[in-house]
């Protein structure tokens, strides 16, 4: 039984927005003119997981630039295929990552019917949501994305909230947790915002090691609510499954990268959207069987996050961090081998909240026994 993540670019960096932060437009130096997935890429790519997973686990995560610009009728016809393809007993399960702006109540019956989750981009309130993510004339985009919120708690269509923090709204940790919960948001997935230029230079809207560390800290203050959440954020959530000895969601703090191929709309494979680059280029499904294809992955950049990193073999909270994101040690000087550019952060965060962590786990695992 294989079990794999799929993250598909159905159309590559193509997008109605033009968000300060975004480093997927950075594509546009391989794909000049990118366009929708065809059907027949589409396919074979359903028709070649279905095989590859038989009996397992079928994941696919649909993203962007913005996904929905491929249009309704183009989901349709991939829930067509993968039941079409699909195994008995097989579990398949579709999420999309959007900034709603497209969505309308064609889209939501879809959501609901096919039980698919939707990942919603909302960076807080809107003075702090529209400091970096806005509509290529420059207009904020928050009284629309709020609305699209709306619809899809109208519909009954499960989502969470992704917000991308840059270094000027991670100034604001307390504001944009207490908008976000207030507004009936329960869901919470907070993203570090981090590209270089040259060297060890940064982009500009990058959030340092150090607004980081202030960040989480004072976020966990006003969630930590006397030991009583009112809000499940994803990233404390991975931190309290390590300290229960699971393995945690999100691959940055897995021991191994290698869970997940990312698809580009021409058949491209990758195996991280960081690193969509003709560097780490695997191999094209069009060509290359998907064995094969999980096989380079798994072998070649797989082991990269196990390489020991001086700076981590002794730390304390390695078991939690596990040498760092590849993404992160990357952007710190354009070396995957260097330390985990946020490393500073976490050091401070994990020695402020451990104890607070540490309750909210024993308090997990008494109840499960």
């Amino acid at each position: 039984m294989n079990k794999v993540e799929f993250l598909i670019k159905p159309v590559s960096y193509l997008c109605n927005l033009d968000c300060t932060y975004c480093f997927y437009k950075k594509t546009a130096a391989i794909y000049k003119t990118p366009s929708v997935m065809s059907p027949g890429v589409l396919e074979k790519f359903i028709s070649a997981v279905m095989e590859y997973s038989a009996g397992g686990h079928c994941m696919f995560s649909w993203q962007g630039g913005e996904p929905t610009l491929a249009g309704l009728d183009f989901y349709k016809r991939v829930v067509e295929l993968q039941s079409r393809y699909g195994r008995s007993g097989q579990v398949v399960s579709n999420t999309i990552q959007t900034n709603g702006l497209l969505l309308d109540d064609k889209f939501t019956e879809f959501f609901k019917k096919y039980r698919v989750f939707v990942g919603l981009s909302l960076d807080g309130p809107r003075e702090i949501h529209n400091v970096y993510r806005k509509y290529p004339s420059g207009q904020g985009t928050f009284n629309d994305v709020m609305a699209k919120a709306r619809l899809l708690e109208r519909e009954g269509v499960e989502f969470n909230i992704l917000s991308t923090v840059g270094e000027e709204t991670a100034k604001h940790p307390e504001k944009i947790y207490t908008f976000l919960v207030s507004s009936g948001f329960h869901y919470l997935q907070f993203i570090p915002a981090v590209d270089r230029k040259s060297g060890r230079m940064k982009k500009s809207f990058s959030v340092t090691p150090e607004t980081w560390g202030d960040f989480l800290c004072r976020l966990f203050d006003r969630w930590w609510n006397n030991g009583k959440p009112e809000a499940s954020v994803r990233l404390f959530d991975n931190f309290i499954e390590c300290l229960l000895g699971l393995e945690p969601g999100a691959c940055s703090f897995k021991k191994r990268c290698g869970e997940y191929l990312v698809v580009e709309h021409n058949g491209d494979v990758y195996p991280c959207d960081f690193f969509v680059n003709p560097e780490f280029k695997v191999g094209n499904l069009l060509e290359t069987s998907f064995a094969e294809l999980v096989r380079r992955v798994k072998e070649n950049f797989g082991k990269l996050k196990e390489e020991p990193v001086k700076e981590c073999i002794s730390c304390r909270w390695n078991f939690i961090c596990n040498n760092g994101c590849c993404w992160f040690r990357w952007v710190n000087s354009g070396n995957v081998s260097d330390s985990d550019y946020l490393c500073p952060a976490y050091r401070k965060f994990f020695s402020y909240a451990i104890d607070r962590l540490r309750v909210l786990a024993d308090r997990i695992s008494s109840e499960a026994n």
